[in-house]
């Protein structure tokens, strides 16, 4: 392989490679609660490309202000069942959440639909790492994992 080919791709690695500022803050986790607003059902059951929206609550139980810096997300439930998530996986904001308070996100995602099949009612099961920047320039990433059901 090329030198300028190999620098090329450590050089993209690097960039694309989560960057945490500064120290982890000890801190109390936030909470979640997600829930799906438009999904396979709202978009016609398709078969192929289609986006999904999602309202990302978060209560910050934290003395410090908290600021969402990104969202990485996919689906972890097997293909041919309601849907999957596709690339891109990492969703960037900028949405600061006050201490003692809760605050709310919503954003559309990229998935792959599967049209009508036995398994279109299935609940989808979503992972996610939320990435939040604390006022006193430390991280604090946390997981999360919910069961969406798709027929309400």
């Amino acid at each position: 392989m090329r030198p300028a080919l190999v620098a090329l791709l450590l050089l993209a690695a690097c960039s694309s490679s989560t960057q945490n500022n500064g120290p982890k803050v000890n801190v109390p986790q936030p909470q979640f609660a997600i829930e799906q607003l438009f999904g396979l059902a709202d978009a016609g059951f398709p078969t192929g490309p289609f986006e999904v929206q999602y309202r990302l609550e978060i209560a910050n139980r934290a003395d410090v202000a908290l600021t969402l810096k990104r969202i990485t997300i996919n689906t972890v439930n097997p293909e041919g069942g309601a849907y999957s998530l596709t690339a891109p996986h990492d969703y960037y904001f900028n949405k600061q959440i006050a201490p003692k308070s809760t605050d709310a996100i919503e954003f559309w995602v990229k998935a792959y639909g599967y049209g009508r099949s036995m398994r279109d009612t299935e609940p989808v099961t979503i992972r996610g790492v939320a990435y939040f920047q604390a006022a006193s320039g430390g991280y604090l990433n946390q997981v999360f994992i919910r069961e969406l059901p798709q027929m309400q």
